[in-house]
């Protein structure tokens, strides 16, 4: 099913910023827009519609230099009441500046002060950041009890609204403090909810389980975690490049030699997944494909108040699912990462190292797996920039599929894992894709991730079953 066509135009910046220069607050030209971005559009939980940021540079009168704003902007579905703006004629650099584009079907105005993250200020603060970090390190890490930190830079900031954000700083000691081997570089995680104190406590079982040695896989050190600010602080694992990366050139260039480079690494990441599954830690919740098939029909559900001929669209595939599930024992529980796809892997020198524990817990491993081949599936169709119904198309989809099989069977040299529930669950993780079209306003993206999910049902068998 195609998406509707008012779904889309809000997820184009061109558009947006096309239609935003037409108001009063830009239309006399005194006030211009230099740049303007998506940051991000997603249909959330418990909202009347799509919700999301955008970036905004400006520069009006006066300004020496452009300024670079947020705008929290919400995208009204047909149906829904559209807002009523109060001061339509409000200048852009007035705290009340309000506005709704009706041929757009959106709202935007300025992001508003984030109280699910109440650290975000101490944490973009160099000063704060200093303090916070010392003391936190020191009350967490008895191996960097006297740890004296001169300053803080701010390296990167990602930031996402209402959820979580991530800073990292370049780290400064005094001269006498040479060779201590404290850690030149940390990053500070906040977030809204529960997820740095399981991140935390899941690093921490895994550094004390005997990965930490790095034979296999690098890990971050746990170096605090600051309950009164719901602040992670981990060390750092050094980086070349993502694998996501390293997946994308080496698909695109499609030679031997960067794809042998490729089989390399991914090699050496089935062999650290396996050691991660295996390494016996037991903390965090247990995750079923059950789990995961009702948090599925949670979303379609969502998207059905929005669009309703979605809302049983997914029903005789999901149903036929639950019936090969049922005959489909799931391996043991193990512990798993659960957001483990190719861009949680970095690539240094001759090592890999595996970041993002947000989520961690327990479950069957072909949760893991699955999550991965299907990224990587995708990742790889997309970089080769071809009609995936295409011949050259089919070529390159069995291309990423042998790929992905190489993995599993390095995999399975360390430990088994049922073919048919890695199916089970990457067709969920599939669907997923496909609905995310919808949810996060990519309808550009729909027929790519709908023949991925076509060609998985069917080298899978899982419709035979």
């Amino acid at each position: 099913m195609d998406a509707p066509a008012w779904l889309g135009p809000a997820g184009h910046a061109d558009t947006v910023r096309a239609a935003l220069s037409a108001t009063p607050a830009f239309a006399d030209g005194s006030t211009q827009i230099r740049k303007f971005s998506v940051k991000r559009m997603r249909l959330k939980k418990g909202q009347d519609g799509w919700t999301g940021q955008y970036e905004i540079v400006v520069q009006g009168p006066g300004d020496a230099e452009p300024r670079t704003s947020l705008l929290a902007g919400r995208l009204v579905p047909p149906g829904f009441a559209e807002p009523a703006i109060a001061e339509p004629t409000a200048s852009f650099s007035s705290p009340g500046w309000h506005v709704y584009l009706p041929a757009l079907r959106l709202e935007l105005q300025h992001q508003p002060a984030d109280p699910a993250l109440p650290a975000l200020p101490l944490l973009t603060d160099p000063a704060q950041a200093r303090e916070l970090l010392e003391n936190g390190v020191r009350a967490c890490s008895p191996n960097y009890a006297d740890i004296s930190i001169a300053g803080v830079t701010i390296r990167h900031l990602r930031y996402k609204p209402g959820s979580r954000a991530t800073v990292v700083y370049d780290v400064e000691y005094a001269p006498e403090h040479a060779g201590r081997g404290w850690p030149p570089i940390m990053v500070a995680k906040t977030y809204s909810g529960s997820k740095g104190k399981n991140a935390y406590e899941g690093m921490a079982a895994l550094w004390n389980s005997g990965l930490s040695k790095g034979d296999v896989v690098t890990l971050a050190e746990p170096l605090a975690y600051l309950p009164e600010h719901k602040v992670l602080v981990p060390g750092p694992i050094y980086e070349d490049q993502t694998l996501e990366d390293l997946l994308r050139s080496a698909v695109a260039a499609n030679t031997p030699a960067t794809l042998g480079e490729l089989e390399r690494f991914m090699n050496k990441t089935a062999d650290a997944l396996a050691a991660l599954h295996t390494s016996g830690v037991r903390y965090g919740e247990t995750i079923t494909w059950e789990d995961e098939l009702a948090e599925v029909r949670e979303v379609i559900a969502r998207l059905a108040g929005m669009v309703p001929e979605l809302a049983d669209a997914a029903e005789p595939l999901l149903q036929h699912l639950e019936a090969v599930a049922a005959v489909a024992p799931p391996d043991p529980i193990l512990p798993a990462h659960r957001a483990f796809r190719p861009a949680q892997v970095l690539l240094f020198n001759d090592t890999i190292g595996f970041i993002d524990f947000d989520g961690f817990g327990q479950s069957e491993p072909a949760l893991d797996l699955s999550r991965y081949t299907r990224k990587t599936r995708a990742l790889g169709m997309d970089a080769a920039k071809v009609d995936p119904n295409s011949p050259e198309g089919a070529a390159r989809q069995q291309q990423m599929e042998a790929i992905c099989e190489s993995f599993l069977q390095r995999y399975e040299s360390h430990t088994p894992a049922s073919r048919q529930r890695i199916a089970l669950w990457e067709t969920l993780d599939l669907l997923t894709l496909v609905l995310y079209c919808w949810t996060k306003i990519e309808p550009e993206r729909l027929p790519a991730n709908m023949a991925l999910l076509e060609r998985h049902l069917e080298v899978s068998g899982l419709l035979n079953s």
